[in-house]
């Protein structure tokens, strides 16, 4: 057991320190903002990382229960016997107390992590998808044909807006360059010859280089951000779900 007193004084340092403070203990959490939450008291691990964000984990489940974005402004203060830890933001509004009646751990990290984060991801788990939701492209776009063949190669989506407009879309899994809108606009020459219109042009993928950015607004090329951690996401809750069909 760590003493309110004594909690406080160790977390005010941690925060000033920018390092990351894991509690363990008995909280209840409160949430006011976009809505309006109320957790009743349990066992919990509370969070506190160096950029100031701030998460509250249950003993179960691999989401936090709440959560802060990094850069919230974190006060603490002893309210009635309980540690008190208030992160607030201002855009939007909200705010977030966790009232700690019982502190069974406390400790503080100075960590460094300087790695890339790379996940293992396929195009083609980004394109099922994109073919499992196709609204992670645009809401009312509907698929006409994957793989679609073309001199040179094959366009990984060809579809049609809401409006009844050619779509065609190119899929990266990683951060796209200047040769991907390249390739991009070959194909659409070809889908412009043999439809006898332009298509609109879309490339999906995690990031743009900045020259390839330049590139896509000079040529009309309009970009959607899609992670390959996301479309996982999306592929495994559609199995999930095809397991009752």
């Amino acid at each position: 057991m760590v003493d309110a007193e004594e909690a406080i004084r160790e977390i005010r340092s941690a925060i000033a320190a920018r390092k990351t403070i894991a509690v363990v203990g008995e909280m209840e959490v409160f949430y006011e903002g976009r809505s309006a939450s109320w957790l009743g008291s349990g066992e919990r691990l509370l969070i506190i990382k160096q950029d100031r964000s701030v998460l509250v984990h249950r003993p179960f489940g691999y989401e936090p229960v709440n959560w802060q974005p990094a850069g919230s402004h974190i006060d603490t203060s002893i309210e009635n016997g309980k540690l008190l830890i208030v992160s607030t933001r201002t855009s939007p509004p909200e705010m977030l107390k966790i009232s700690i009646s019982r502190i069974i751990h406390l400790s503080t990290y100075s960590l460094k992590d300087e790695a890339d984060f790379q996940i293992h991801a396929r195009e083609e788990d980004m394109k099922q998808a994109i073919i499992a939701e196709p609204g992670l492209v645009e809401e009312g776009f509907r698929i006409v044909e994957s793989e679609r063949r073309v001199r040179g190669g094959f366009i990984d989506i060809l579809g049609v807006d809401r409006e009844g407009s050619l779509v065609v879309v190119e899929i990266k899994r990683e951060k796209a360059n200047v040769k991907d809108i390249e390739q991009l606009i070959i194909y659409s020459s070809q889908i412009e010859e043999e439809f006898g219109s332009k298509p609109r042009l879309l490339i999906v993928a995690p990031m743009l280089t900045g020259r390839a950015a330049r590139m896509a607004r000079i040529l009309g090329v309009e970009y959607r951000q899609l992670s390959p951690r996301k479309a996982q996401e999306v592929v495994k809750r559609r199995k999930g779900l095809d397991r009752f069909f």
